[in-house]
């Protein structure tokens, strides 16, 4: 009796300072969420939406942390290489994980294999609009317009390889158009040349073109998704206006880097449940013309294998490559 007593008053605190122990409940500190988009646009305010929530759901900071540039590469690469702890956390995105895998030659990272992917957020339906002092009113009439003067519409985007070049492609094949792709470093300076006629047509997110929209200096012709806008009621859809083909939009998730533990990935996967299904939440981004669409991790990693098969085949179609 006192050999086992004594053997347990031995073992017992050795037990209790081993890796048998408990491990800590995650998460201990704060956490970064890099968002790969300057300050300021439909990702940006989406990002930092989530962070909110997380922050309250998880009871630490979630930090945002903007890195723009390279079409997103550069975020996605640092949070690749980050420790798979959790406290590293990705606004995967439509240019992160399917156009700029596409179109970069050499891309540093594999947008599958190199990630925990958690789960999709949110979709932002793209709309083209043009100039107010275009004359045409509608997509029947810009395609007719753009024929009677090929390579004269300038049509503007964030980016070479951006999700608004292979939407631009997209519509240019499907209607016949001949347009000059006009690349910008952001939507910001696209938007402001459309505004002042330097350019005459965008296809992007409707968040970054309503302000303008409802002010008058551009017009809405067509939304690129399978259902009208509620934030535009009166414009048809690309097939109401017979291009069935022509669907786009943005769209923004959660990911980590590979690797990341079960229980890490079970806890930000409920808490995003949770926030996708808040009401307010939900009505909060329908107030900018952004959709929630929540999936799971396995559903989300099979959207982007889609999404990426998708525009690949554009990218070969279009010859949109980048060294």
């Amino acid at each position: 009796m006192k050999i086992l007593t004594f053997l347990l008053a031995w073992i017992v605190p050795l037990l209790a300072s081993s890796n048998l122990a408990p491990a800590a409940s995650y998460p201990e500190r704060y956490i970064t969420l890099i968002v790969p988009l300057p300050p300021g646009g439909a990702g940006d305010f989406i990002g930092r939406l989530i962070a909110e929530r997380l922050s309250n759901a998880l009871g630490e900071n979630v930090i945002v942390d903007n890195r723009g540039g390279a079409s997103g590469t550069i975020a996605s690469v640092a949070v690749a290489r980050a420790a798979p702890d959790g406290y590293t956390l990705l606004l995967s995105s439509s240019t992160t994980h399917a156009t700029a895998p596409v179109a970069f030659k050499g891309l540093p990272y594999e947008p599958i294999k190199d990630f925990t992917h958690i789960g999709l957020i949110a979709t932002v339906p793209a709309v083209l609009s043009v100039n107010a002092a275009l004359p045409p009113k509608s997509l029947a009439e810009l395609v007719a317009y753009a024929k009677r003067n090929p390579d004269q519409l300038n049509y503007g985007t964030s980016g070479v390889g951006s999700p608004g070049q292979f939407w631009g492609e997209m519509f240019k094949a499907a209607s016949g158009v001949r347009m000059v792709h006009v690349p910008y470093k952001g939507m910001g300076p696209a938007i402001l040349d459309l505004v002042s006629g330097q350019i005459q047509v965008i296809l992007d997110g409707l968040p970054s073109q309503l302000s303008n929209i409802q002010a008058g200096t551009i017009r809405p012709l067509a939304a690129m998704s399978t259902e009208r806008s509620p934030k535009l009621p009166n414009i048809p859809t690309m097939a109401e206006s017979g291009y069935p083909t022509v669907l786009g939009g943005l769209w923004f998730g959660i990911s980590g880097p590979a690797g990341l533990p079960k229980d890490v990935v079970d806890r930000l996967s409920g808490e995003l449940t949770k926030i996708n299904t808040d009401p307010t939440f939900v009505d909060k981004l329908h107030s900018f013309g952004i959709v929630t669409t929540p999936l799971g991790g396995n559903d989300y990693v099979k959207f982007i294998q889609d999404e990426i098969s998708k525009y690949g085949k554009i990218a070969h179609e279009a010859n949109i490559s980048i060294n």
